[in-house]
């Protein structure tokens, strides 16, 4: 009998969608929950979908009314999952529910609310200091904490409502600018330099099965914004691995998947920040290229209760360069695509808007408009491959 698996929304590329093919490349079927109308009149752009149904994801009773309908219908439904921030607990708690997986809800509840988080690892070596502010929110809650600190707010992902705070003036600006939203709290956290890396793990029976590393490139202009992923063994520091096993048992996660971000501060490593899924964008694209392993199958092998892959399969030196734009504008064209794929070591080009988009500076992780993937004999050589051929292509703005 043929097996269902449910995926609750997609982008039209990046991790999510690599999710639904490694779904079809594990044997199942797959059927794709959307609200995203452009998606059903554009079906012929989903080969990997063998079922899409447009569904009012932000009600959950709709979702369970679709799930019933297919297991009336005689669907036997493996399991149900998400790669999106927004729907990553409902459809691991829909999973546990209708097809008896396994997978930590507790966890990614405290990952969904940064406040929460920090408060449950407080007194952790790899803590640091915050504080909770709480309406209504004053900068008289702060002092101490000395400048420059990290301000931002408890539901931000994506590098949206992080904002460095380096004096009293921006501090009133940060305030005002957070609490249009009307935020529970304001999390403030001490500003940590060193380096920052990302670690993607997947986690079954309590024991991280996939901890692969990746050293990010960061620039702060208005934002903190990756625009430099680097994957290559040389950046599997045993300590850091260790360090990331003990958070993670410290949050209770026994089955499920995550990435975290860490930085190594005077010799020893703080958490920034945990997401309780994997990294979007080009991320499974990176690490298959580096070891030949998906994160997102992996993390369906959990959901399905299927053993792992033993290890890479090989091991590369990746980097991929993410591209912004200086000014805000119209786009017009974009051109140099083809001349920068055909540049040595070169994997991947990416452009992500259309003809008529409107760009600008970037203020979240979203105002990246494309990437170039690129492989070498050494980290430096990758990185510079990527970031040289990322030189030839060249977005055309007419002002607004």
């Amino acid at each position: 009998m043929n097996e269902y698996i449910i995926y609750i929304g997609t982008h039209q590329s990046g991790s999510s969608r690599d999710g639904i093919e490694a779904g079809k490349n594990l044997g199942y079927s797959t059927i794709l929950f959307t609200n995203n109308g452009k998606f059903l009149r554009e079906r012929e752009l989903f080969p990997e979908v063998d079922e899409m149904i447009q569904v009012n994801l932000r009600q959950e009773e709709a979702i369970r009314k679709e799930i019933t309908s297919l297991q009336q219908q005689g669907k036997k439904i493996a399991c149900i999952i998400s790669f999106f921030d927004a729907y990553v607990y409902l459809a691991a708690q829909l999973s546990n529910e209708f097809c008896g997986t396994g997978i930590s809800l507790a966890p990614i509840t405290d990952c969904m609310d940064k406040t929460v988080l920090r408060t449950k690892l407080t007194g952790k070596d790899y803590s640091s200091d915050f504080i909770k502010m709480e309406p209504p929110f004053s900068k008289e809650g702060v002092k101490t904490i000395p400048y420059p600190f990290v301000l931002k707010s408890p539901v931000s992902n994506g590098s949206k409502d992080v904002l460095l705070i380096h004096d009293e003036k921006e501090l009133t600006w940060g305030i005002k600018k957070l609490s249009r939203k009307k935020p529970s709290t304001i999390l403030v956290e001490e500003y940590l330099e060193g380096p920052q890396y990302l670690i993607e793990v997947v986690v079954k029976e309590g024991k991280p099965v996939i901890a692969v590393v990746v050293k990010q490139e960061i620039n702060y202009r208005e934002r903190f914004i990756v625009t430099g992923y680097s994957v290559s063994p040389v950046h599997d520091q045993p300590s850091l691995v260790k360090k990331v096993a003990e958070i993670v048992n410290d949050l209770g996660f026994v089955n499920g998947s995550c990435h975290l971000e860490m930085r190594l501060v005077k010799k020893q490593w703080k958490l920034i920040e945990i997401n309780p899924r994997i990294s979007g964008g080009a991320m499974n694209k990176m690490i298959f290229e580096a070891y030949g392993l998906s994160v997102v199958e992996e993390t369906l092998r959990v959901y399905l209760g299927k053993p792992h892959s033993t290890g890479p399969k090989w091991k590369k030196h990746i980097y991929t360069y993410y591209m912004t734009v200086k000014k805000m504008g119209k786009l017009l064209k974009v051109t140099g695509k083809n001349k920068a794929e055909e540049q040595e070591g070169i994997i991947d080009v990416y452009i992500k808007p259309r003809k008529g988009k409107i760009l600008r500076p970037p203020t979240s992780m979203g105002h990246r408009y494309g990437y170039v993937m690129a492989g070498g004999d050494s980290v430096n050589e990758s990185e510079k491959r990527a970031k040289n051929a990322s030189k030839d292509i060249h977005f055309y703005l007419e002002s607004t």
